[in-house]
């Protein structure tokens, strides 16, 4: 791989290999989902997806027509990816998004998580078609660097509407569910739970013994100044 067109090439495999992983995991994503909002906004991106994925072969098309030398190659490699280099980056980050769906969460929470998810992968695509689009632009295909630009601003989009959607409202319901269970909970499972909470409680006794310690310091001087009259006025009698 000396020039760029050659870089060029290994980020639409590896795009491709990504953009296949992804229409295979969405699917459990959505049927995780418990917030109707968020689910609507998954099942809206898997369909774009697929389309993402049409728009790469488009890509090769266009690249075939640049250097016709790539055809046989680039044919073998976008056809059928699975002859060809799986995208790491993404497997990755897949596993690790089904891992922590599998553990035990409130619905509010694993909504959350779903999320956070979520917006790692589109993180990283955003990289990725960034990147390529660069590319494309340095090499003045202008076709190849449009394709790119429309799957970009796609990623972009549902970057915003995830964090519309948690911000919005899965974050603060995760967190008042939080708050309602360790309410709920018995003393065994409060120790466990949430040492956050603690913290905050032991922050607020030293707090309230700061006040007490001040309130106390300022009756003793009250009282101080109290006795130093009766003193003097005694003194003054005699």
């Amino acid at each position: 791989m000396d020039q760029l067109k050659d870089l060029l090439k290994h980020e639409i495999k590896d795009l491709y290999s990504a953009e296949e992983q992804l229409i295979e995991a969405l699917p459990k994503m959505i049927e995780k989902a418990n917030n109707k909002k968020l689910k609507q906004a998954l099942q809206e991106h898997f369909t774009i997806t697929e389309m993402q994925k049409e728009r790469l072969d488009e890509v090769l098309e266009l690249l075939e027509g640049k250097d016709g030398e790539t055809k046989g190659f680039l044919s073998g490699l976008f056809k059928d990816s699975k002859d060809g280099e799986k995208c790491k980056a993404m497997e990755g980050l897949i596993t690790e998004g089904e891992k922590l769906m599998k553990e035990d969460m409130t619905p509010e929470v694993s909504d959350a998580a779903i999320i956070a998810a979520a917006q790692k992968i589109e993180h990283y695509e955003i990289s990725s078609y960034g990147t390529a689009r660069a590319y494309a632009q340095e090499l003045n295909l202008d076709d190849v660097e449009a394709l790119l630009k429309e799957t970009l601003d796609e990623e972009y989009q549902a970057d915003d509407v995830l964090t519309e959607i948690a911000e919005g409202r899965v974050n603060a319901k995760a967190n008042n569910g939080s708050s309602s269970s360790n309410g709920r909970s018995n003393g065994r499972s409060l120790k466990t739970s949430s040492p956050g909470r603690s913290n905050s409680s032991k922050r607020g006794k030293t707090s309230s013994n700061g006040r007490a310690k001040t309130t106390t310091g300022n009756k003793s001087k009250t009282s101080s100044s109290k006795t130093k009259r009766n003193t003097h006025s005694k003194s003054s009698s005699r």
